[in-house]
């Protein structure tokens, strides 16, 4: 497998990721602030700014 195609597929899987996790942060802010998980919160808007920056790599690398 090339290169090229490596990130292809894990660009796929951080979008998916994404994805995944902008789902979960949404229904849980539909929770009222008193049953809201902030802890959860936190962590799901983290792994969302990780994954960007991921992919941020992952395109740098694709355009050389």
């Amino acid at each position: 497998m090339t290169d090229n195609k490596k990130y292809r597929i894990q660009l796929e899987g951080q979008y998916r990721a994404i994805e995944e996790h902008l789902q979960k942060l949404e229904k849980e802010r539909e929770k009222p602030i008193e049953n809201q998980d902030l802890g959860l919160i936190a962590h799901w808007e983290k792994t969302v700014a990780n994954c960007h920056n991921q992919i941020a790599k992952l395109e740098r690398r694709l355009k050389k």
